[in-house]
């Protein structure tokens, strides 16, 4: 599923529409986080495609195993090749090849998946022989392919054939129409519901993390709430804990939260909100949870205070 407003989602989707069914390759370029791998599953769902869809992240394989990978051998091909296998390329035949982080594809393997677009055989190692495939190949990669073809680190001619229609996914930050869409479809499959105010606090934010971050974010929330909903002060305290010192938000105001929970200051803001804890957490800019903790380091129990301020 793919959830979004903005013109750059919308126009993802007219594509996907358009070309799923074709034999085009598919090129996907975004940052990191922005769904890419999301995007080409449903490519390959809107294809009709009756074959598999097979995940190949280029970085990940290893230098020396790379063609044994992608186009199989036959036992005794190499040494240590005990047993025949079949590659990533033949075992996507008649379904979707994905080749995620396109730009960490060796340059030795390159040659030969070129062949194998040219062509539509693919030569296992130690087989003598081609065998016909039939599969789509979808692709992504981050912005950096330009440096890569450029600087010779990738094929230029296996670009063009790989970019057969190119999609481009901007970072969260470029379409905020998405974030709200977003944050609403993840809490929904957490069992809850955002908050009034929730969205103020999630359209101040950068997202550099872009959807991947978003929805680690809306799930470190879910887990500061004891209930239904996710306020905004649960949603906060959530985007300040992914942040690379916890102890500092985005703005600075970390710093000044851990200063404003001390003693007085929370009793002042527990009287100042008649001793709701949601009220008196969000006050303070924080959730309930850190609130709870904050009283207990502090020896004080809201049941106590409450009674013992309320007596006359």
């Amino acid at each position: 599923m793919i959830i979004g407003r903005s013109p750059c989602i919308r126009r993802a989707l007219v594509l996907t529409e358009r070309y799923a069914r074709t034999r085009l390759p598919i090129l996907v370029v975004g940052d990191t986080g922005t769904g890419k791998d999301l995007l080409a599953q449903y490519i390959h769902e809107r294809s009709g495609r009756p074959g598999p869809f097979v995940d190949v992240n280029c970085w990940a394989l290893p230098r020396d195993m790379v063609e044994s990978l992608l186009f199989g051998h036959r036992r005794g091909a190499f040494t240590g090749a005990v047993e025949s296998t079949v590659g990533y390329v033949e075992r996507s035949d008649g379904g979707t090849l994905f080749l995620d982080e396109l730009a960490g594809l060796e340059l030795s393997a390159q040659g030969k998946l070129l062949r194998v677009l040219e062509t539509g055989h693919v030569e296992v190692l130690g087989a003598g022989v081609k065998r016909r495939v039939d599969l789509r190949l979808v692709s992504a990669a981050q912005d950096t392919m330009a440096s890569a073809v450029a600087t010779g680190r990738f094929r230029q001619d296996l670009f063009q054939r790989l970019a057969g229609v190119l999609i481009e996914l901007l970072p969260l930050a470029a379409r905020p129409e998405d974030v709200m869409p977003l944050a609403e479809h993840f809490a929904t499959a957490q069992g809850r519901r955002l908050e009034p105010g929730v969205e103020k606090e999630l359209l101040s934010y950068g997202w550099p993390g872009n959807v991947r971050e978003l929805s680690m974010a809306v799930e470190r929330a879910g887990e500061l709430e004891g209930n239904g909903t996710l306020s905004r002060s649960a949603v906060a305290e959530a985007i300040n804990l992914g942040q690379l010192s916890q102890g500092t938000s985005r703005d600075g105001s970390g710093l000044l939260r851990r200063h404003a929970l001390g003693r007085e200051n929370v009793l002042a803001a527990l009287a100042r909100n008649d001793w709701d804890a949601k009220r008196t957490a969000a006050d303070l800019g924080v959730g309930r949870t850190t609130l709870f903790k904050h009283l207990r380091a502090l020896s004080l129990s809201l049941r106590a205070e409450r009674k013992f301020t309320s007596t006359p």
